[in-house]
């Protein structure tokens, strides 16, 4: 079984546990390699010289097995959330959100109006400013036990648990408004920043890759329409296949 120190309550835990048991070594070799009248001589100064050799020793390696274990979750974090913008990666997103479940969920493809001419015209570090704040926009104003991903570029997946077509196009607006009134200042330059979004319905049972593209086509839609607004999947206006990610900017 192995021992996980997270802590430094793990520390002293790991090191008091190595430091009895360096005790307890340290008394039955006494008693078994020495006279009975010889090992109780030494039993105070043998017994004092286990833990002061075994509790630094323990402490040290304590905390080291602590340092490896952060440095392990800082990996685990960085493999599970995109490093711009701290949101899940798209692998992280299905391994969360792609499990069958029996409670009703809303799918919202959202991405930033005109993300390419931002960037011609700023540069990349405000294109980068934009992803990360309209990330924070997007968490912030989910629950926690939402999921947000970030799949490529300027387009991001959110699942809201719970929730049916009307209650996501209700947030999917909410969002909207909110990236609508968040500006961003970057150097002297204060830019507008507005996104589109799409909403579908993901009933119990029902495949996460069939919502996400139907979410895809109304956003697809809402692009077309004039943009900065959410629209919801309509079978009879959105049928028609369009692969994932050609909404326009």
């Amino acid at each position: 079984m192995s021992w996980q120190v997270r802590t430094m309550g793990d520390v002293w835990r790991f090191t008091a546990v190595i430091a009895a048991v360096m005790l307890l070594g340290s008394l039955a070799l006494r008693f078994l390699m020495l006279p009975v009248d010889l090992a109780m001589r030494t039993l105070l100064p043998g017994s004092a010289m286990a833990i002061l050799l075994g509790g630094p020793i323990a402490w040290v390696v304590g905390q080291r097995m602590r340092e490896v274990s952060r440095l392990g979750e800082r990996l685990e974090h960085a493999l599970r959330h995109d490093l711009l913008t701290g949101v899940h990666t798209r692998l992280s997103f299905y391994r969360t959100a792609k499990a069958p479940g029996d409670r009703p969920r809303a799918v919202i493809v959202t991405d930033i109006d005109n993300f390419k001419g931002l960037n011609d015209r700023y540069g990349h570090f405000a294109g980068d400013q934009a992803l990360r704040q309209f990330a924070a926009i997007l968490t912030a104003h989910c629950r926690a036990s939402d999921i947000v991903a970030r799949f490529g570029g300027e387009e991001f997946v959110i699942v809201i648990l719970d929730a049916g077509a009307a209650e996501g196009l209700a947030i999917a607006e909410r969002l909207c408004a909110r990236v609508r009134a968040s500006p961003i200042f970057f150097g002297e330059h204060r830019l507008r920043l507005t996104a589109s979004f799409g909403v579908a319905d993901l009933p119990p049972g029902g495949e996460m890759d069939t919502a996400i593209q139907q979410a895809d086509r109304a956003l697809y839609r809402a692009k077309h329409t004039g943009r900065d607004r959410a629209c919801l999947f309509d079978p009879a206006r959105d049928g028609a296949a369009i692969p994932m990610g050609t909404a326009a900017a």
